[in-house]
């Protein structure tokens, strides 16, 4: 096995490049302004893109090309490397190497001649991003955004990292040194790269392997459960409430906690229950919770939950908002519904779009600098409210500095910080009614310093409107409305279901988009998109009992696994899997429930609506598939153990008996068609008659084939592709006529295909008498039904033809 890549190759790579070459360090690089008359100076090819991130780039001096064909075909006509930069519109680092890299015109003149540069938004690309993530990672052991790679033409990346400063600073090289390295080695040793690019590219796709590997077993939610609370009961900060993660940060880890609410509320674990409160508490008194304008900040960068990272994302708060409902459901705890009444006024207030749509995020930084419309001195917040309010706001409240030096001297006074509530007093308790009357005593002031806050410049909104993080916020803004009796909340999600269902889905072609940008619905919808859209369409209905949320529901379904199943219970994460280097796969819940992980909910909830078992079995095709990773890492998988959880009512229910039967089946290979899942057979019906003609017998096979689809001709244009047959038990014919073909080109396919679409006849000829006194005929009409964007699995379609009748004149 070829060695795994590590950071210490690599930055030999880059250090061996440099060695003899004489390169200066670069000095500080100067960025790009607009001109007197205020126009910008540069605009480069992202200035068409629909995108807000990309945007951002458009008057930047490099030559940045989108990800697309025509940059994938330049580097490898002019054989340059790939320049790759993932970011998104709302990361503080992205916008600090936008401002100090890519506005300098020194820079852009390394960039624009030596490589194809291009720019990539992680929430419009996350197939992207997951990919060369995880080459990062296995790179430098780190990853984060933004992420910055160096591929090959053929996209196998050979050198990446994150923010890379535009000077050599304290023995590391900025990102001209850099630049001039990866050109160097690149034109003087291609085939040193080349190898190092395939060392990555191997070690990327061992770690593929290594997450399909593992056998189907026994599918036991309540002892995954257990064993994903003793597991994070380890993990969980006892003193401090949520669970570490790497350099100090903690992470709200939302698929955990609605992990956690799910095992209290099936086993009643006390345990689990702590772990949750411990956590929202902690999380409701800390600074990443915004006390004046409400909604959280995506994640904290110390312990205590004080000083967080400035952004906030709707799927951070959407999952937020609901998880404080619902835990608000069983505890009754009233600091709960304060909290999730203060996310949903925030959601509503700054995220919601006028017609509908929640909007993706808001930024951490305000002219650069993060934080800037958030943090406050103490002497600020006395001359808004006055000597003695500020006296009795600060005996609730207290400013958890920033880490940063003292920003206008070093009096307390003048230092900025983030309002947190002061930790109780001791012994207590934290939840005690008089904390809550003492926040509740604050609301008047609170409201003051937000009125002074909004006088501020306010960060950045990125406008996209994802359809899979708005099947989260349909799915808590209904669960919102539902507990606290706020029609506000459930409008809201009607509204955001009705535009996403008008705009984004296409009934015509029965497909989904990923995202609305300025009212225009844009790239194909992601596994995720169609599952996280109809769980939220499941909860309007099991709200409104409204059947039409439900059929939608369904639809989004009987789509997902039309364009998504693959062999074996297997769901894949993206529709086209061209110009990729790797396919990605679900490895686990990440920052909210992973495509996968959605899909069994939606299959498992609307297989109970509506009594079909066909969604019951594609549900536990797919849980069978994972259930390897699900037994040796339960809270990797929060949401799908939560899932399964909710929907296995007991050893006799039906999901219980599908489950084992399917997972027999999918060991023994079994087809789409037995398990439930779309094949052929939906879209494709055939008849048959058996006739005499002068000199010959013959039967006339009918086909129909559905709208929008088609079957393969015979013969068939490529060798993977199934030809339509017929045969006939006991019979041979002498000859089967095949109709003419009609040609297209749909974009599975290098070339165009010749096909049969409509309805169309095959005709098998028999010499003469060979049908007459046979009563019944069968016969078999082999196809494959392919639509102009993917092909469904072969099917044996079932055909029964009755015999010729001998007319009595010939009879003997």
């Amino acid at each position: 096995m070829a060695p795994s890549p590590s950071r210490s190759v690599l930055v030999l790579l880059i250090l061996l490049s440099l060695v003899g070459s004489g390169l200066p360090a670069q000095a500080q690089s100067t960025q790009a302004a607009p001109d007197r008359s205020g126009h910008e100076r540069y605009t480069n090819r992202l200035i068409h893109s629909a995108n807000p991130y990309l945007l951002l780039h458009a008057h930047n001096p490099v030559d940045w090309y989108p990800w697309g064909p025509e940059a994938l075909a330049r580097a490898k006509k002019e054989n340059k490397p790939i320049f790759l930069s993932i970011g998104y519109t709302t990361c503080y680092w992205c916008h600090v190497a936008e401002r100090l890299l890519y506005s300098s015109p020194e820079i852009a003149a390394l960039m624009n001649p030596w490589f194809i540069n291009i720019k990539v938004d992680r929430e419009q690309r996350p197939d992207l991003d997951q990919i060369y993530m995880l080459a990062t990672q296995l790179m430098t052991g780190h990853g984060g955004w933004p992420n910055n790679l160096f591929l090959t033409p053929d996209l196998k990346p050979f050198f990446g990292g994150s923010y890379f400063g535009p000077t050599d600073s304290g023995g590391r090289p900025g990102f001209p040194t850099i630049l001039k390295a990866v050109h160097r080695i690149w034109t003087t040793d291609q085939k040193r790269v080349s190898d190092q690019a395939d060392r990555v590219f191997l070690a990327m796709q061992r770690v593929q392997q290594e997450q399909r590997s593992g056998q189907t077993v026994a599918v036991k939610p309540g002892e995954w459960l257990v064993r994903a609370r003793q597991a994070l009961s380890r993990r969980f900060d006892s003193i401090k409430g949520g669970f570490p993660g790497g350099n100090g940060t903690k992470f709200p880890n939302e698929p955990i906690l609605g992990l956690l609410l799910a095992d209290h509320r099936l086993t009643r674990s006390a345990e689990s229950l702590e772990m949750l409160q411990n956590t929202l508490d902690a999380m409701a008194y800390g600074g990443i919770y915004d006390h004046l304008a409400g909604g959280f900040h995506r994640y904290s960068t110390d312990p205590t939950w004080s000083v967080p990272h400035f952004e906030k994302m709707l799927y951070n708060n959407a999952q937020l908002l609901k998880i404080y409902a619902q835990t608000y459901q069983v505890s009754r705890r009233s600091l709960y519904k304060a909290v999730a009444n203060g996310v949903s006024r925030y959601l509503t207030g700054e995220m919601l779009a006028s017609d509908g749509g929640f909007y993706t995020a808001q930024d951490a930084e305000v002219n650069g600098e993060e934080g800037a419309s958030y943090v406050w001195t103490r002497r600020q917040i006395v001359s808004v409210l006055g000597v003695e309010p500020a006296k009795r706001f600060f005996e609730v409240y207290e400013l958890a500095h920033m880490p940063q030096p003292d920003v206008g001297g070093s009096s307390s006074d003048e230092r900025p910080g983030v309002l947190r509530v002061r930790p109780s007093p001791v012994g207590e308790n934290a939840q005690s009614s008089s904390v809550v009357e003492r926040l509740n005593a604050m609301a008047p002031l609170r409201a003051k310093l937000l009125v002074a806050r909004t006088r501020r410049p306010q960060p950045l909104r990125d406008e996209k409107i994802i359809v899979g993080m708005n099947g989260l916020a349909i799915d808590a803004m209904v669960q919102s409305g539902q507990i606290f009796g706020n029609e506000r909340d459930i409008a809201s999600a009607k509204r955001t279901a009705e535009r996403i269902w008008a705009v984004a889905y296409n009934p015509k072609t029965r497909r989904l988009k990923h995202e609305i940008f300025r009212g225009h619905a844009q790239t194909d919808a992601y596994l995720e998109d169609y599952a996280l859209l109809g769980v939220g369409f499941m909860s309007l209905y099991d709200l409104t009992k409204d059947t039409v949320w439900l059929t939608r529901a369904g639809t989004l379904a009987d789509d997902m696994l039309r364009q998504f199943s693959r062999k074996g219970g297997k769901l894949s994460t993206v529709l086209n899997e061209r110009d990729l280097l790797i396919v990605p796969e679900d490895d686990g819940d990440g920052v909210y429930p992973s495509g996968t992980s959605a899909a069994i909910e939606l299959l498992l909830r609307v297989g109970e609506a509506t009594k079909k078992a066909k969604y019951v079995s594609a549900a536990a095709l797919a849980v069978s598939h994972i259930s390897h990773q699900m037994e040796q890492h339960p809270s990797t998988w929060g949401a799908a153990v939560a899932a399964v959880s909710f929907h296995q009512l007991g050893p006799e229910s039906q999901f219980a008996s599908i489950l084992g039967s399917t997972a027999h089946l999918a060991e023994r290979g079994a087809s789409a068609e037995r398990v439930g899942l779309p094949d052929t057979a939906d879209h494709v019906q055939v008849t048959a008659s058996a006739s005499v003609k002068n000199d010959h017998d013959e039967i006339v096979t009918t086909i129909h084939i559905g709208e929008g689809w088609h079957i393969n001709a015979n013969p068939a244009s490529l060798n993977y592709l199934i030809p339509t047959t017929v045969t006939f038990e006991g019979l041979s014919p002498t000859q089967t006529i095949y109709p003419e073909a009609v040609r297209i080109t749909p974009t599975f396919a290098p070339q165009a295909l010749s096909v049969y679409e409509g309805t169309t006849r095959l005709v098998a000829v028999f010499p003469l008498g060979t049908l007459q006194r046979l009563q019944e005929i069968r016969g078999t009409v082999t196809a494959q039904a392919c639509s102009y964007e993917t092909c469904l699995l072969p099917a044996k379609l079932p055909v029964t033809v009755r015999g010729i009748e001998v007319p009595p004149s010939t009879a003997r």
